[in-house]
């Protein structure tokens, strides 16, 4: 096991679970620092400072922010890391990922793009009233 896998086991370890077993649907949008265990249906956004892990019979659509995200189930939208994205074995993905740390099993299925950064959050878009005024990102027009 890695330094980095380790690391997270201990980090989940000291934090409240919270699950959605197979057979419950949720829809809406979720925010907390509960690991989440989506083992059910979901479908919105999550906003979570701990780890979520989509089992074997969980299905997520949507977006996702995280410290860590496991997929072994299925998922589709957009799923953004602060730390690692890992998609094993059984997990089916289509999408984007942005993570600085990106893992994908040989065994997965896996229709999208990844961008790795640093930070793991995206820088946001120009406005449209910086594109418009003529602003671009090297200066005036």
């Amino acid at each position: 096991m890695t330094k980095l896998n380790q690391r997270h086991l201990d980090q989940a370890e000291k934090r409240e679970t919270t699950a959605i077993f197979k057979g419950i649907s949720v829809v809406g949008d979720v925010k907390g620092s509960h690991n989440l265990y989506l083992n059910g249906e979901f479908e919105g956004k999550m906003d979570l400072t701990a780890l979520l892990l989509v089992g074997k019979t969980g299905k997520l659509k949507g977006q996702v922010k995280a410290e860590c995200v496991i997929i072994e189930g299925e998922a589709e939208g957009k799923v953004m890391a602060k730390e690692k994205v890992e998609l094993r074995d059984t997990g089916k993905y289509k999408g984007e990922i942005v993570a600085p740390s990106v893992m994908i099993s040989d065994k997965a299925f896996f229709d999208g793009n990844v961008k790795m950064t640093k930070e793991a959050v995206e820088k946001p878009e120009m406005s449209l009233i910086e594109k418009s005024a003529g602003v671009t990102e090297e200066g005036v027009d």
